[in-house]
């Protein structure tokens, strides 16, 4: 009652052995030049024999990881990284250098650079929402970049005097 399917398992099972047996003859780790050759498989052949044997794997979440002092099991899902949210203080970073760099912008400057950097928006796609040419937006765009360095260079300059 395997869920992978005979040849995937019986893939698996060759690229195991196969490691075994090198790892005894090297007495180290093999690297994938030596695993094909040992296979007699080109490495692009021997790339899909891994993919193929990776899809055997399985891990069952509730596995226990390790014991706390606490008796407390910590099982797998408990480590599982969650790529899907984003880090809070990441989040906190992103929005106060959000607001210090519009900080003294009007609404369509504003606009511009938080369409631009923040949510990666072109140009062209920034001036059909505001209503501008792709050309003007640009242009706003320079002279809005030429103004904030050029407080941060006055910035810098007042930080250097204290």
């Amino acid at each position: 009652m395997d869920w992978v399917p005979r040849l995937v398992r019986s893939r698996a099972h060759k690229l195991g052995r196969a490691v075994q047996a090198l790892e005894a003859e090297l007495g180290r780790k093999p690297s994938e030049k030596e695993m094909a050759k040992k296979l007699r498989l080109s490495m692009k052949d021997f790339r899909k024999l891994q993919r193929d044997a990776h899809a055997a794997g399985l891990i069952s979440l509730s596995r226990r990881w390790f014991e706390t002092d606490s008796r407390k099991e910590v099982r797998e899902i408990d480590v599982l990284e969650d790529r899907g949210s984003e880090d809070p203080f990441r989040a906190v970073q992103r929005k106060d250098i959000r607001e210090l760099v519009t900080r003294g912008l009007n609404r369509a400057e504003r606009l511009i650079i938080l369409l631009y950097y923040f949510e990666k928006m072109t140009m062209k796609e920034i001036g059909e929402t505001l209503d501008l040419s792709e050309s003007r937006v640009s242009q706003m765009h320079s002279a809005i970049m030429e103004r904030l360095r050029a407080q941060l260079q006055n910035r810098h300059k007042e930080l250097q005097v204290t």
